[in-house]
C-alpha cells in the first residue's frame, strides 16, 4: 500500500465542494482529540451535505423518500494529525470511480490547510424495499459525472495520483 502523503488545501483543483466543520465537544475523547471513529460519523454528515449541496440530490429524499439505500461496503481512513474541540476544518469531497452499482469518493479534511484525514468510502447503492444492490440511479449517475467535470476533471485525475492513495477496482 502506497504510504499516505498529506496535502495542503491549496494543492486541491479548484471546482472541488468543500465545507466547514467545526470540532465539537461530542466527538472527542477525554484527551480532547477527535475519538477515531467519530471521523466516520462526521464524514458520513459531510457526504450527506454534498449529496444535496454538490450534486442537487438531497440524501434525506433518496434514501427517505425513493427508498434509494447509498450503505457503504469499504471504508478505510488515513491520519496524519490530530484534530481538537474547537477547531474547525475545511473538508472536500473527491468522487474518485463510478461503477455500475458503486462510487468511490475520498473525503480530504484539512487543519489550517495542511491535510489531517483522508477516507475513502465505496457506497453500493441498493434498494431499500428489498435490500438488493440496484444499479446507480440515471439522475444520481449524471449528478455524479457532472461533479467530476465541474472539478475540471480533478476527481478522474486524482484517483491516479499516487498523493490520493493507491487506486483500486470497484464492486460490481
Amino acid at each position: 500500500m502506497a504510504r499516505f502523503e498529506p496535502l495542503t488545501l491549496s494543492e486541491l483543483p479548484d471546482g472541488i465542494w468543500r465545507t466547514r466543520l467545526p470540532v465539537r465537544f461530542g466527538s472527542c475523547d477525554p484527551a480532547g482529540i477527535v475519538y477515531t471513529p467519530e471521523y466516520l460519523n462526521l464524514f458520513n454528515g459531510v457526504i450527506e451535505d454534498w449529496y444535496g449541496e454538490a450534486l442537487g440530490l438531497p440524501y434525506h429524499e433518496l434514501v427517505g423518500i425513493r427508498r434509494t439505500g447509498l450503505g457503504y461496503a469499504h471504508v478505510s481512513a488515513d491520519f496524519a494529525k490530530p484534530s481538537r474541540m474547537g477547531e474547525v476544518l475545511d473538508v472536500a469531497v473527491i468522487v474518485r470511480a463510478i461503477g455500475r452499482t458503486s462510487v468511490k469518493l475520498t473525503v480530504h479534511a484539512f487543519k489550517d490547510g495542511s491535510e489531517c484525514v483522508r477516507a475513502t468510502f465505496v457506497t453500493v447503492t441498493t434498494s431499500l424495499v428489498d435490500h438488493k444492490s440496484i444499479a446507480l440511479p440515471d439522475d444520481v449517475r449524471l449528478a455524479l459525472k457532472n461533479y467530476q467535470a465541474s472539478c475540471g476533471g480533478a476527481a478522474s485525475i486524482a484517483s491516479t495520483n499516487l498523493k490520493y492513495g493507491p487506486s483500486s477496482s470497484l464492486p460490481a
